[in-house]
């Protein structure tokens, strides 16, 4: 057998030849990985909540996506502290309605907040704070604002359509309303804007138009055909911005003094959440409601869609359920009346 030569020249030229092919021939080595988004870790947080916890009733996913101070806060309702006193809440509701699910609308995050707009169907078939079970049929939309702390849910601000929940259970009148559920989306589209311009624009509609009353300025901030979603007065007007008008005029004349302050706005693309809360004195007529000199607090969440530069679609959570009772046109909890 020939002795291959291993003299020192011979290995310093096979070694010139390798390093040459590896200059010519790089090893491939894989891009890193692009890192997800924090604000997109904060949806699936969020999507687990509602899918996991909620729909799927598997309640001890909370160890893994709710922080053990874990607040809810839920309309005019005292606040909830605590991941073992938040379950105790959802083991109340999905008694009352075990096969209830909810649809993830859409979601919109920014920072250490994710805000999502939803909706839910229910059958009603247990008691419900001493509501016995009807066997009803229930559907209701909601907007909801998380506050992410480490991985896990540290804070909830909720408001949904109550008010039309206990309608459909024929607790109160139902005024009418037929069709609780989110209404048919607009269809106009256009130029997303800038999250911290929509801001500004959505907060000039909050001071300008309600606040200070001034409606000549909406057709700088709304376009004419933009449609808002509104459970307790969208049935009684039609669509367009002459229609918001008319609503707002209804609103300023019972409530004079109406004020709207923004407590949360979360901005991504082209929608704006905020969660906003309203005071004021009721002065005059509302919804058949003759002045009563009371003062009223609530609270509510809106989302805002633009597209350039005008508000064109708007979605509407509040508390319209304790604004009646605060009235006395609804019995309060506890005062009877059901």
């Amino acid at each position: 057998m020939r002795r291959v030569s291993r003299s020192p020249m011979v290995v310093g030229l096979l070694w010139t030849l390798l390093l040459s092919a590896c200059q010519a021939y790089p090893l491939f080595v894989p891009p890193e990985p692009t890192p997800i988004p924090q604000t997109e870790v904060n949806k699936e947080i969020v999507r687990r909540h509602v899918e996991e916890y909620w729909n799927q009733g598997r309640l001890e996913v909370a160890k893994e996506i709710h922080a053990p101070d874990y607040t809810f806060h839920e309309q005019t309702n005292p606040p909830i502290r605590g991941r073992d006193a938040y379950d105790q809440f959802a083991i109340m509701y999905r008694t009352a309605f075990p096969d209830l699910h909810f649809t993830i609308e859409e979601l919109i995050a920014a920072g250490d907040m994710v805000a999502g707009r939803w909706s839910i169907v229910a059958t009603h078939q247990g008691e419900l704070m001493g509501i016995p079970p009807t066997g009803k049929r229930a559907k209701a939309t909601g907007i909801s604002i998380f506050r992410i702390s480490d991985g896990k849910i540290a804070e909830e601000w909720t408001c949904w359509d109550t008010l039309g929940v206990m309608q459909q259970l024929g607790v109160v009148p139902a005024m009418g309303r037929e069709d609780f559920g989110w209404s048919e989306p607009s269809t106009v589209t256009g130029d997303p804007g800038d999250p911290e311009t929509n801001k500004a624009i959505v907060r000039r509609y909050t001071e300008e138009v309600w606040n200070a009353g001034d409606l000549d300025v909406l057709s700088e901030l709304m376009s004419a055909d933009v449609v808002h979603h509104e459970a307790t007065m969208e049935h009684q007007l039609p669509r367009g911005l002459e229609a918001h008008k008319q609503a707002i005029r209804i609103y300023r004349t019972a409530f004079p003094d109406l004020r709207s302050v923004h407590q949360i706005e979360v901005a991504e693309g082209d929608k704006v959440a905020v969660l906003f809360r309203v005071t004021g004195t009721h002065q005059g007529e509302l919804m058949g409601i003759p002045p009563t000199g009371k003062k009223v607090e609530f609270t509510g969440i809106n989302i805002h869609r633009f597209a350039d530069g005008k508000i064109v679609e708007t979605w509407w959570a509040w508390d319209a359920l304790g604004l009646l009772q605060q009235l006395g046109a609804i019995p309060a909890p506890g005062q009877g009346g059901q």
